[in-house]
């Protein structure tokens, strides 16, 4: 869910961390250990087929979808299983966007048909929403927006957590070796779920050289990247 703005945009935040059948057994080995109770986890082509004790089947096409249908708690404590091959995706080249409420100079205006396709086209990273900004938020995380720009900041004085970051996911390692990284994306994703509508963080791991990075309003990913510097 976008900040409570009732849309979904049915795209896996992790999916550039999860590009092999080892980097998704790894996050599925992760998932179910934190479930805590039998179940058995598979990856496959479409994601990760779960199968219950009951003979009951389905199949998780997201890493966000793979919680939710076991529901482990969000502090589960577990372990980070290496994975073979590598992992970290190439540096995030879209466009960091701001999202403003309010007229902005400079901004493309959300308000005026086919400001998507300005946005795309022009240089300007700021985006004006002069009415409720969650749904121009729910569109900027949706495809096709989301392949060409990311958002990197909120600015609404009456929304919470549209400013500041308060800070990173609890229970997060600070580093990790990088054949860990499909692992730290299956943890972060059991931190999420839970977390107050209006909390902003920015969570950061290094591993190797590159840092992951997780940005997330409450329990809605904003945007994940790989930094390399």
């Amino acid at each position: 869910m976008c900040g409570g703005c009732g849309a979904r945009s049915g795209v896996d935040w992790a999916a550039p961390f999860l590009g092999s059948a080892g980097g998704r057994e790894a996050a599925a080995r992760v998932v179910r250990a934190a479930a805590g109770r039998p179940v058995d986890v598979r990856p496959v082509a479409g994601g990760w087929l779960v199968r219950r004790p009951t003979g009951a089947s389905l199949v998780a096409g997201t890493l966000t979808a793979l919680v939710g249908s076991l529901g482990p708690p969000a502090d589960a404590d577990v372990e980070l299983p290496p994975a073979p091959g590598r992992h970290l995706p190439a540096p995030d080249r879209r466009r960091p966007v701001v999202l403003v409420h309010g007229p902005t100079s400079g901004a493309v205006d959300a308000g005026v048909p086919g400001w998507a396709e300005r946005l795309v086209s022009g240089r300007s990273g700021v985006v004006a929403a002069h009415g409720d900004p969650r749904p121009v938020l729910a569109a900027l995380l949706a495809d096709p927006l989301r392949r060409h720009v990311r958002v990197d900041w909120l600015d609404a004085a009456a929304l919470p957590g549209w400013g500041p970051v308060a800070g990173r996911l609890p229970g997060v390692p600070v580093t990790v070796p990088p054949d860990r990284v499909p692992a730290l994306a299956a943890l972060l994703a059991l931190r999420l779920p839970g977390r107050p509508p209006g909390e902003r963080t920015r969570t950061r791991v290094g591993a190797g050289r590159a840092t992951v990075v997780l940005d997330a309003l409450g329990p809605t990913v904003l945007g994940a990247w790989t930094d390399v510097g």
